[in-house]
């Protein structure tokens, strides 16, 4: 009996060893379609976390909004069929809502700008994401939004009187171009492609790597590089999850993910360029140039638009940190090319 016993006992402790040693896999989700840029980052982050942990921790996505959308992706986490989501940028900022203060038209004239402004506000951004119940591994520019269209638009009357996609998520942005007086049209990443073909919009206000991985730029003729604002997302993963690895996977996670958010952001800096400069003219768009007293129109009528949703969009002493910690950027970049 007692060897009985003794065998049981170390079966018992052989099959717990196992179990242990069974990885923990992160089922993770974005909108990216497959085949893309950030898919392929996507991957690599995936590979690069299996490295750092020898196999213990795996990663599994689910791309091309397989899960559905963002809310839909969150909807799936409740009910703990997903771990994480790797962000455009509209779930990013239900979440964090400090994040929405990122999206305000008219605000930042350059991705560096944007990066400086979350750089400061990211303590606040990673306490209100583990108030909703996940760590934030990072927040990354996603690129500024430009004007695809059918006919080339030169004027703000022209802007206006064009029916322009927007991503139907993008609740920031909506508000503020409605109030400018824009005629855009709130739509699915899914249903955007089908909808500009029946005729239901004119163009796309998007940024340009996701007018890429969708293929509306195969669809327009004309685009105008405005820059109206600039998405940012990020990539989270849920407490729930996080908090069962253990103290290296944890590691791990965080330092692969940094290193996926940097890649992601050397990429888009570089596809912006290619794209603006001469891509989308290679694919057969044609650049039309945004004159001084359209972009000087444009931006007069989103702060109109921002001053006039003061207290909607954003706390009001949540926007003047902002515009403090914009105008502290901008004085030393001013500094700085005064010496040089």
């Amino acid at each position: 009996m007692r060897r009985a016993l003794a065998v049981a006992a170390a079966l018992s402790l052989a099959v717990g060893a196992v179990a242990q040693a069974e990885p923990v896999v992160l089922r993770m989700a974005t909108a990216a379609p497959p085949g893309t840029a950030w898919a392929r980052e996507a991957k690599a982050f995936e590979r690069d976390i299996e490295e750092l942990t020898h196999g213990q921790v795996r990663m599994k996505w689910y791309l091309g909004g397989i899960a559905g959308d963002e809310l839909q992706m969150l909807d799936r986490i409740k009910r703990e069929q997903l771990d994480g989501v790797a962000s455009g940028g509209m779930l990013c900022q239900r979440l964090a809502p400090t994040m929405r203060a990122l999206r305000i038209v008219g605000l930042f004239q350059s991705r560096d700008e944007s990066a400086y402004v979350n750089g400061r506000l990211k303590s606040t951004l990673d306490a209100e994401f583990l108030r909703s119940g996940f760590v934030n591994l990072g927040e990354l520019g996603i690129g500024p939004d430009v004007v695809f269209s059918r006919e080339p638009i030169t004027t703000m009357a022209q802007l206006k009187n064009t029916k322009l996609w927007i991503w139907d998520l993008d609740d920031m942005f909506r508000q503020t171009l409605t109030a400018m007086g824009l005629a855009v049209v709130p739509r699915s990443l899914e249903s955007a492609h089908h909808d500009y073909e029946a005729g239901q919009f004119d163009g796309f206000l998007a940024v340009p790597t996701g007018a890429l991985a969708f293929q509306w730029s195969t669809q327009a003729h004309y685009y105008a590089d405005l820059r109206p604002s600039f998405l940012r997302g990020c990539i989270i993963i849920t407490s729930r999850a996080y908090d069962q690895l253990s103290i290296a996977g944890q590691r791990a996670v965080k330092q692969s993910g940094a290193r996926a958010i940097a890649q992601l952001e050397e990429l888009g800096r570089a596809q912006d360029e290619q794209l603006l400069s001469q891509l989308f003219v290679t694919q057969g768009l044609k650049r039309v140039p945004v004159s001084e007293s359209f972009r000087a129109e444009f931006f007069a009528a989103s702060q109109a638009a921002r001053e006039q949703l003061t207290g909607k969009l954003v706390p009001e002493a949540l926007l003047q940190r902002v515009l403090g910690l914009l105008a502290d950027y901008r004085a030393i970049h001013r500094s700085v090319e005064s010496e040089r």
